[in-house]
């Protein structure tokens, strides 16, 4: 990993962290990763992108090395990460990007791929995530984000992780789930071991119900678009034969695992690779 920097930038009045990987001359690419994950979760990618192209993989606001939410109602929302975003190419001045966006990285980049004219998105990339989003699946992400389980030891978190993600789809090798767990974890001050993200996250599933149908942003959408669903899909049949029929009509590519993916296998990139290059 010789070619990455950490950086901060203070973007809306927040500092973000991210990583910078490859020559900031040649054309960009974020990657912008899911509503608990890093700036890490997709290194790998990253690094093979980094070859051809100046890679920006942010830390969100409430994550990783990022501030936590100073406005526990707003910044949650995608509202804020959109403010935040443009603010944060503004300063990087980058003039156009092709965007990655997991889960809520992709949701933002939905809204951004509409509005951000200053820096516009020129391929889309959607991983797992589309226009809507399950009503049960809110509720239960803001009940397991405002309130994470703690443990007395980092191996008993790594399990947990482990245990929860695999049942979801997502296959890792030993050394994988190891980096996962240090890059997801944090030690409170009392000595325990929970996750990373700052809990008042949560209050996005609660607060910002304009988060989880997007349609109109999407429906205004004319760029190539492509919709990586998973074998464990969060996304619904219907949904996904609206978003290939409406907006940018989106081509399709499933991808094994779960909703969870950090997109290290040689077959995804491949595709990631070829889509981008279109």
């Amino acid at each position: 990993m010789s070619n990455v920097q950490s950086r901060f930038l203070i973007c809306q009045g927040r500092n973000i962290h991210f990583l910078e990987w490859g020559d900031k001359d040649k054309d960009t690419v974020v990657i912008w990763h899911g509503v608990t994950g890093t700036c890490h979760d997709h290194d790998e990618l990253a690094e093979r992108l980094s070859r051809d192209y100046h890679v920006i993989c942010p830390d969100s606001i409430g994550c990783g090395l990022s501030d936590w939410a100073h406005d526990q109602k707003q910044d949650p929302g995608l509202t804020s990460y959109a403010a935040m975003a443009r603010d944060l190419l503004s300063k990087l001045q980058i003039k156009s990007v092709r965007w990655i966006g997991a889960s809520k990285g992709g949701a933002l980049g939905i809204i951004l791929a509409h509005i951000m004219t200053e820096c516009p998105i020129t391929h889309l990339i959607l991983d797992d995530v589309g226009a809507d989003f399950p009503e049960w699946l809110r509720v239960a992400a803001m009940k397991n984000i405002a309130n994470p389980p703690h443990f007395d030891s980092f191996t008993k978190f790594e399990a947990y992780l482990k245990g929860t993600l695999s049942r979801g789809g997502l296959v890792l090798d030993d050394g994988r789930w190891q980096k996962l767990a240090e890059h997801w974890c944090r030690k409170t001050d009392e000595g325990q071991f929970t996750f990373q993200n700052d809990p008042s996250l949560a209050n996005q599933f609660s607060l910002h119900g304009q988060d989880f149908n997007l349609w109109d942003h999407y429906n205004e959408i004319t760029i190539p678009t492509l919709l990586m669903r998973a074998k464990k899909s969060i996304i619904q049949d219907h949904e996904v034969e609206m978003m290939q029929n409406s907006g940018p009509k989106c081509s399709l590519y499933n991808r094994g695992g779960g909703h969870v993916n950090l997109l290290y296998e040689k077959n995804i990139q491949d595709r990631i690779i070829q889509f981008l290059k279109t």
